[in-house]
């Protein structure tokens, strides 16, 4: 018994034809992993990258940006304030450059915790419905267009 190709029932919205592709079948034809014995890796053609699916956002990176920088602000304080109760005669200074490092540093830690709940906020909250319209989002194989299609 032999089947009939099955044709999409969908049409492009600019220019007719019923040539259209799923986002991620052309992201999955597109990638092709690769093994030798000395190397291995992927590639993928320009529409495969073109159709690559949106990723969830990490933290290790704003984790580095934020947590040296406030380490060394801390870290500078707890010398500065050392260094005053060791020789309550310091100049003057000593005492409005540790509050100046003390403030930077809690600011440093605030950006920290203000990105890391952006961050996850995106990952719960944006993320899953840019994936859901990755997933039905379709193109033309003829004009180009995307269009997002819910059946």
């Amino acid at each position: 018994m032999a089947s009939l190709p099955q044709h999409s029932p969908y049409k492009c919205d600019q220019c007719g034809t019923p040539d259209i592709v799923a986002i991620p079948l052309l992201y999955k034809d597109g990638t092709r992993n690769y093994s030798t014995t000395v190397s291995w890796g992927s590639s993928q053609t320009y529409s495969a990258q073109a159709a690559a699916p949106p990723r969830p956002r990490g933290y290790m990176m704003h984790l580095l940006l934020w947590s040296v920088p406030t380490f060394l602000l801390f870290l500078w304080s707890y010398a500065g304030i050392s260094a005053i109760l060791e020789r309550p005669n310091v100049r003057g200074t000593a005492a409005e450059e540790v509050v100046v490092f003390l403030v930077l540093g809690f600011s440093c830690l605030g950006g920290l915790v203000f990105s890391l709940r952006a961050i996850s906020r995106y990952n719960r909250e944006i993320y899953p419905q840019s994936r859901r319209d990755w997933e039905h989002t379709y193109m033309c194989r003829r004009c180009g267009r995307f269009q997002l299609i819910y059946s």
